[in-house]
């Protein structure tokens, strides 16, 4: 017996329905999925298996539950790239481009920030580190994050209040290595 594989855009079933109604859908899905997983190649593939598992249970997507579908999707593509975490434990640090109008001295110190920040994040566990990226990487409400990451709004509230608390300690502990690495050097001298 074959599948109905509906889609809510077009009415009708098939590829060409599926592809419109997730192609808006793909840059956040592999963004999401490279920030979790650290590797390109990894993020692609969990982009992919969420295509697939997406497109198999079109049908149970029903957007009178409240849920969006870009919501229901992002579910899928975090599920899939925390399965790739669980294989692969090697990360590669994430590199945003320096922002060219801003002061070259600004830049640097921003971009040391941006570094010290994501290495923190990098050292979380998965569930923290994929509420962190999902929250203020993607800008999705605490409600939706709940709802793709199934669990409750307060946990996902709990989880948010821990990784900025990891971030905090965490740079301050980069702080306190390098004054001591400083006070080193000149005593030395």
């Amino acid at each position: 017996m074959e599948e109905n594989h509906y889609s809510p855009i077009t009415g009708e079933g098939g590829p060409v329905g599926f592809e419109a109604l997730v192609q808006p859908h793909l840059p956040t899905a592999f963004r999401v999925a490279f920030l979790i997983v650290h590797d390109y190649h990894f993020a692609q593939d969990a982009v992919q298996e969420a295509l697939w598992e997406a497109y198999q249970s079109l049908y149970r997507y029903d957007e009178r539950k409240g849920t969006s579908f870009r919501a229901w999707f992002m579910k899928i593509v975090t599920h899939r790239a925390l399965n790739m975490v669980r294989r692969k434990k090697k990360t590669e640090e994430y590199a945003d481009s320096i922002d060219p109008d801003q002061n070259p001295l600004e830049s640097i110190l921003q971009k040391e920030q941006e570094q010290q920040i994501w290495r923190a994040i990098q050292s979380m566990t998965p569930k923290h580190r994929s509420a962190v990226i999902l929250y203020y990487y993607e800008q999705f409400s605490v409600a939706e994050i709940a709802k793709i990451l199934g669990v409750f709004e307060g946990t996902v509230k709990s989880r948010l209040h821990k990784a900025r608390k990891l971030i905090a300690e965490k740079i301050q502990a980069e702080k306190e290595t390098q004054v001591m690495t400083e006070i080193g050097v000149i005593m030395h001298d």
